[in-house]
């Protein structure tokens, strides 16, 4: 009779480490994606000039704002577009047709139905063309007797969406948003 009581608990406890050795892995934070620097530097800009670029921006657009109201409802562009590094994982992580990885990020300009210029990131080869796939799984509830369609060629997906300056923008100190 005791044998049958210790398979319990080390069943339990098996099943429990089993789970637990198995179970939902989160990225690890912080961690460092390799980088070539010798790609990088024909793209690094000193923040002294980043700041007159971004302040340049602001002025001309506050201009033609003025000149035009109306153009800041039809094209408002802000001042900026964060995504988070999921977001951009995501793109970096996708291949071209042959299996090769993705070279890097564009981004095009786009313009929401509010007026609002938005970012539109997009991978892209290694022959600068653009990778539209999937990129996340399509998480749609199925419902019975409801059927759903999808025209041909249109499951590729782009990053956009950003958090969009002003609104939720930094504190201020790196000098880029002119403190707003």
């Amino acid at each position: 009779m005791k044998s049958k009581h210790l398979y319990w608990p080390v069943g339990m406890l098996l099943s429990a480490l089993i789970i637990a050795g198995t179970g939902c892995r989160e990225h690890k934070q912080g961690g460092n994606i390799p980088v070539n620097e010798d790609s990088v530097r024909d793209h690094i800009l000193p923040i002294q000039a980043a700041i007159a670029y971004t302040q340049n921006f602001r002025m001309t657009r506050d201009t033609f704002y003025k000149q035009l109201p109306a153009l800041q409802t039809a094209l408002n562009l802000g001042q900026a577009e964060a995504f988070n590094r999921d977001a951009i994982a995501v793109l970096l992580n996708q291949k071209d047709s042959l299996g090769n990885p993705a070279a890097g990020i564009r981004i095009y300009y786009g313009l929401d139905k509010n007026g609002l210029v938005r970012q539109v990131l997009v991978p892209y080869d290694s022959k600068g063309n653009d990778i539209i796939n999937q990129l996340i799984s399509n998480k749609a509830v199925k419902i019975p007797g409801i059927s759903t369609a999808t025209a041909a060629g249109t499951d590729g997906q782009t990053v956009e969406n950003g958090q969009r300056c002003p609104v939720i923008c930094d504190n201020g100190v790196s000098g880029l948003n002119g403190g707003n």
